[in-house]
């Protein structure tokens, strides 16, 4: 005998609330005919039943029809979410539908229209309606920054939208990424090399001498003279010396050492430094040590306990303008009058006493 409204009415509130603790940690959790069965809610396992409190369920919206893997099953909405789509009328649904399933990466208002083929004005009645009860709300995408994206009201962008932390109001934050990144290189250099007492004194003792910058007055003046650059003196200290001592007298740690920080480790560290206003997970740290390692500044060191771990590469003891160029160590790299040096002249390579003495090295 068929069931009667009362009956139906029943096992549609037993099944929905048999369903709804499965979604509490997968919300988008696909139901199938024999999910259903197996909770023992549908009386002798009753397809036509099962089909009939169905479509109760997808007639009040409690229950959505969805295709996966060549099959159909059922997903839940809940009571507030199908209270929304009831009071939807049918080409609103259409466009609610649609912006709701794109969930957190939105949709472009071209796609919507192309799925939809709604007339442009029923279209911006139905955003206009949608938007008016926040319902959906305009989306920014770092990705199509051009593109008109919407997104249901009750969800926040995704990262690959938003950009992550790394934008700010749809702009690439490059202050701050360098700022974390200057964070996280001094924690990986202070891990990587200790201050030699013995070679700092070694290193103060004998400064090596460095070519004092000019000014292009300067250069022009001893260029007629037929001077080459003046030299510091040995004792006499500039910053550059400085510079110079303290590179030489840091070491690395020896070989077989195992503490260099781990991924973990510097995320904890960037976590609890409380630093920066915004939460960065370990893969926007990864992120960063990827590029650090890309720009020759540290390097992975892989094996021992830790698996992977990064150490700074010793070059980059030295300040940036000592490094900025690959003749920094030779004279020609920091010499005033470079641009006036041509053979023949009396300022060239082959009379030039500084550059005879830094080759026989």
């Amino acid at each position: 005998m068929a069931a009667n409204k009362a009956e139906i009415a029943a096992w549609k509130e037993e099944l929905y609330a048999a369903c709804l603790p499965f979604t509490k940690d997968n919300p988008r959790m696909v139901f199938r005919q024999a999910d259903l069965f197996d909770l023992d809610i549908i009386p002798n396992n009753d397809l036509m039943t099962l089909m009939t409190v169905a479509q109760v369920l997808l007639n009040e919206k409690l229950f959505k029809v969805v295709h996966e893997g060549g099959e159909m099953g059922w997903m839940l909405r809940t009571a507030d979410e199908a209270k929304k789509y009831r009071s939807l009328t049918a080409e609103q649904e259409i466009v609610y539908s649609l912006i709701d399933e794109a969930g957190d990466e939105g949709i472009w208002s071209k796609t919507i229209k192309a799925k939809t083929n709604l007339h442009d004005t029923t279209f911006t009645q139905c955003i206009k309606h949608l938007t008016s009860k926040s319902m959906i709300s305009e989306m920014k995408s770092v990705e199509h920054p051009t593109r008109k994206m919407y997104i249901k009201s009750s969800l926040s962008p995704s990262d690959r939208a938003t950009g992550g932390p790394w934008y700010t109001d749809g702009e690439l934050d490059e202050e701050f990424i360098s700022n974390v990144m200057e964070v996280l290189f001094h924690y990986i250099l202070r891990r990587t090399f200790y201050e030699s007492k013995s070679a700092r004194r070694e290193a103060e003792r004998n400064p090596k001498k460095v070519i004092r910058k000019m000014s292009p007055e300067q250069a022009k003046a001893l260029r007629n003279d037929a001077l080459g650059p003046r030299v510091v003196e040995a004792g006499e200290m500039n910053e550059k010396t400085a510079r110079r001592i303290k590179y030489e007298s840091m070491l690395p740690m020896p070989a077989g050492y195992q503490k260099y920080p781990t991924l973990d480790e510097l995320t904890l560290f960037v976590e609890n430094s409380n630093a920066f206003a915004q939460t960065l997970a370990a893969n926007d740290i990864q992120t960063l040590l990827d590029i650090m390692c890309y720009d020759d500044k540290i390097e992975k060191v892989v094996g021992g306990p830790a698996g992977v771990s990064y150490k700074a590469l010793r070059k980059t003891l030295l300040d940036e303008d000592e490094r900025s160029s690959v003749l920094t160590e030779a004279p020609c790299g920091q010499c005033p009058v470079f641009d006036l040096c041509e053979e023949g002249g009396p300022v060239g390579p082959s009379n030039c006493e500084y550059f005879s003495d830094w080759l026989s090295m």
